[in-house]
């Protein structure tokens, strides 16, 4: 399976015992000590989940011939002193010295224990905890007891594995991350977890998926080879290429859409489970199956030939007070392009008369979250309209996706994501001089960034275009 590294592993114990337990690892000098540099500590939702994950590190390792390394350990005792500015180093030392690409010399029970721990560390080392929280809060409020959640990004992952009531135990919902299911380590570690509760892919079936996608990679690659002056059916982030004449693949688009098939082989063999995800990457396959779920989307079994007028109400609704509280501004329809520009702009200094969150204004981590979150909504909308069965549902959709896309905009304007998205709205309707005018704007906050660089040429282009076909 050129390009994608499926390591082995195996399943967890499950059980708990008390923190206490930890000192018996041959670290325990070192553990105190760290402990008690300093008087801070974690909130106690988070403490339990701290000692949960360590307990399970020590548990699942006790009857192995091979101890788990003190860097593990000081990961842990970081985290339970709060220490979480030592947390990305430390993470890091772990990854290198122990579970690279080629070295797996902890096993997955006990690595995605302390990528769990580390990766929340490094989130609220960078981010408000209250941001962090607000974002928690809001899918704990959609997903039900009993679903399955597939996080995306880290605050997507991270966070609800940390703030949930017990990611040991799927309560109050089951937790994966889409992102590593092509990794059979990790396939191994949740089927720990979780496998009275979830039927979970085994190997055979990672490499199907593997199969399934080069099949038809390489019909796309060999349309390109064959019909150059057709548009390309390569995506962007896939780089496949032609060995001894065997495709070998690699990239992003590519493992993400093996990750995607994956997650479709999951929600199949669960017919029982509710599922909701946090958008990672967009997959067409899944657009006919997503409805708007507060920040996140439902993931239904069956594909719905439209979305219900509730559901479009609800997320119009939800994301007008969101973005109202988080920024002080309102959004409507009739808000044109210029008037969101400037309101964003504004928003990048010290606004006058803001009625806002401040705390949201200086949180960079925060602004890319929530911008994401409606940028994904829109890409739904998008594809709804490119694949509208009327004219009515057509203007519908176009008219959701624009109002998401200023929105998100508003939310971080220097995100290239929420430029592009906007920018594919605006040219799919011909206003590539407004797709001008908005990356005018967006250039202004992210003068360096090359894809609003290469965005404004292609914007430039469809202009040019559209002026010489009048």
């Amino acid at each position: 399976m050129t390009g994608i590294p499926l390591p082995e592993g195996s399943p967890p114990a499950r059980q708990e015992l008390p923190c206490r337990y930890l000192i018996l690892v041959g670290v325990c000098c070192e553990l105190l000590l760290a402990c008690t540099v300093t008087a801070a500590q974690p909130d106690p939702d988070i403490a339990r989940f701290i000692a949960a994950k360590s307990n399970q590190v020590y548990l699942a390792s006790r009857d192995s011939v091979t101890p788990v390394p003190p860097e593990v350990w000081r990961v842990f005792a970081a985290a339970a002193s709060a220490d979480w500015k030592s947390i990305s180093n430390l993470l890091q030392a772990v990854h290198t010295n122990y579970y690279t690409d080629t070295t797996h010399r902890l096993a997955p029970e006990v690595w995605y224990r302390v990528q769990e721990v580390g990766g929340f560390g490094e989130l609220v080392s960078s981010n408000n905890m209250k941001f962090i929280r607000l974002f928690a809060d809001e899918v704990f409020k959609v997903v039900p007891p009993g679903s399955v959640y597939f996080g995306g990004t880290d605050p997507g992952r991270f966070a609800i594995t940390a703030l949930s009531l017990s990611h040991e135990e799927g309560k109050p919902f089951l937790t994966l991350t889409q992102n590593q299911l092509v990794d059979s380590n990790y396939l191994k570690y949740v089927r720990g977890l979780y496998r009275q509760h979830i039927k979970l892919p085994d190997e055979s079936q990672v490499h199907d998926a593997f199969d399934q996608y080069m099949a038809d990679a390489r019909l796309r690659f060999e349309h390109d080879r064959q019909f150059p002056d057709e548009p390309t059916q390569i995506r962007p982030g896939e780089d496949i290429r032609m060995v001894n004449g065997r495709p070998q693949i690699s990239g992003q688009a590519a493992v993400m859409a093996i990750n995607g098939l994956l997650v479709r082989d999951i929600v199949q063999a669960n017919p029982n489970h509710e599922f909701y995800i946090e958008e990672s990457f967009a997959l067409d396959w899944m657009y006919p199956y997503l409805e708007p779920a507060g920040p996140i989307f439902k993931l239904r079994h069956a594909a719905r030939e439209a979305l219900f007028e509730e559901t479009v109400r609800n997320d119009r609704e939800y994301w007008q007070r969101l973005t109202r509280r988080l920024t002080g501004q309102e959004v409507h329809d009739e808000t044109d392009l210029a008037e969101v520009c400037a309101a964003a702009q504004e928003l990048t200094g010290k606004p006058k008369d803001f009625h806002g969150d401040p705390d949201f204004l200086r949180d960079e981590g925060a602004r890319k979250t929530f911008s994401k979150l409606r940028s994904s909504v829109s890409g739904l909308y998008m594809w709804r309209a490119a694949h509208a069965k009327s004219t009515s549902e057509r203007r519908q959709m176009e008219r959701e996706a624009e109002l998401a896309c200023k929105q998100a905009y508003l939310l971080y304007p220097q995100s290239p994501e929420a430029v592009w998205r906007y920018v594919m709205l605006l040219t799919s309707q011909h206003r590539a001089e407004d797709a001008q005018k908005l990356l005018a704007a967006a250039r202004k906050l992210n003068p360096d960034d090359e894809t609003i660089k290469s965005l404004a040429r292609y914007a430039g282009k469809m202009a040019e275009d559209e002026r010489n076909t009048r």
